[in-house]
Order: structure tokens, then C-alpha cells, then sequence
């Protein structure tokens, strides 16, 4: 009875703090939300592909172009770093954009932030007929952030992933460093 009494306490609290969470969001700022980003860490809804490897830090410079964002991003891809340049689209909601793309393109969504230490996004692609799903933590330090990282494992669970599946990215900022 009393484990009962918590774990619903423990889902109140959480919805809670997403309701609080869900109505700031309902006042983002693109502009509030522009500059450096560093991916600190991701948990796909994917199976593992092979034995994962250590991936290196990447970064995502946000910039807004009249009703567009123009993104640079740098990413450890298949142990090398890539650099992409995109264009993306203002969603129909506050914090959502698309990456319009040959492959069927990206919604991306930003979940939880506060615009000045975190943000966690949602990454939706379509792979093998099926869309899947990524969650990105950011941080606009290479530092780690604690409060950042607990409420992305809160967030995770919330999406249906597993704390198991989350991966630290490294502070290897070889990709970090090919952004202007």
C-alpha cells in the first residue's frame, strides 16, 4: 500500500513539473533559443546496431533567417565528423521546426529547456517505412550539468525509453571545433 501511495505521489510530481514545463514552452522564443548548442547525450528508440562505440561531442549552431532557421551542425558520424548545413521550417506549435530532406525529412521538437543551460529535443525520422524516434540532450556548455542530464532521463521515460539505452556522448571536441 505504501509503495502504491508513492509511486503515486512520484506520478503527480512528474506531471507536475511537465505541465509547468509544457506552459513555458507555450511562450519559446527562437530567438531566446538561437546560437551554440552541445549534444551532450541521445537515447534512441532504435535497436543497437553492432556493439556501441563511444561517440564524440557534437554541436548545433541555431540561427534564425526571416521565418527560417538556418542550422550548422557537427556530428561524429561512423568515426568521423560531419558537418551539415540545413534550412529548417517553423512547425504548427511553439518549439516544433522540420528539416524538409530528400529521405522524408525530420520534426524535430523541443520538449524541455530553459533557453540559457538545456534543451531537450525530440528527433522524428522515418527509417525502413517506420518513424523513430531520438532523444537529444543539449547544453549550451561542454560541461557536464547534472539538473540537465536527471531531467533527460525523466524525459526519456516519459518517451518509453530506457534509462539503459541513453549514451554520454565524449568530450572529444574534435567535431565541436569545425563550427565558425
Amino acid at each position: 500500500m505504501r509503495g502504491e501511495v508513492l509511486a503515486a505521489l512520484l506520478g503527480l510530481f512528474v506531471a507536475l513539473a511537465a505541465g509547468v514545463e509544457d506552459l513555458s514552452l507555450k511562450d519559446f522564443d527562437f530567438a531566446q533559443f538561437s546560437g551554440i548548442w552541445y549534444k551532450i547525450a541521445f537515447a534512441p528508440n532504435l535497436e543497437p546496431q553492432g556493439s556501441p562505440r563511444t561517440k564524440k561531442m557534437g554541436a548545433v549552431m541555431v540561427e534564425q533567417e526571416g521565418p527560417h532557421l538556418a542550422l550548422t551542425s557537427v556530428s561524429d558520424h561512423v568515426s568521423r565528423c560531419v558537418k551539415e548545413k540545413s534550412q529548417a521550417v517553423k512547425g504548427d506549435a511553439p518549439g516544433k521546426f522540420k528539416l524538409p530532406m530528400e529521405s522524408g525529412g525530420k520534426e524535430v521538437t523541443v520538449v524541455a529547456t530553459d533557453c540559457k543551460t538545456y534543451a531537450i529535443m525530440n528527433v522524428v525520422f522515418r527509417k525502413g517505412g517506420k518513424a523513430h524516434s531520438v532523444l537529444k540532450l543539449y547544453s549550451r556548455m561542454v560541461e557536464h550539468n547534472e539538473k540537465a542530464m536527471d531531467r533527460f532521463l525523466v524525459k526519456a521515460l516519459e518517451h518509453g525509453l530506457s534509462a539503459v539505452g541513453v549514451q554520454l556522448l565524449s568530450k572529444d571536441l574534435t567535431c565541436v571545433n569545425l563550427l565558425p
